[in-house]
């Protein structure tokens, strides 16, 4: 359970699966956000996990 637990496809799901929710049954206000504003955060935050992954050296233990 543990593995699972860090595996990172997991906590991508489960983040998307709130972001359908969310969406869904309009808890955007609740939050204070609207569709457009989590929109560009979404839209932000995989702009910001590409720039990790094209800079990203694997091979490089110490840096990124």
């Amino acid at each position: 359970m543990q593995n699972r637990l860090r595996s990172k496809a997991a906590w991508i799901a489960v983040a998307a699966l709130i972001g359908f929710i969310l969406g869904n049954y309009g808890l955007y206000d609740a939050i204070g956000l609207t569709d457009k504003t989590y929109q560009t955060f979404v839209d932000l935050l995989f702009a910001v996990l590409a720039a990790f992954g094209i800079f990203n050296n694997p091979e490089n233990p110490e840096g990124f």
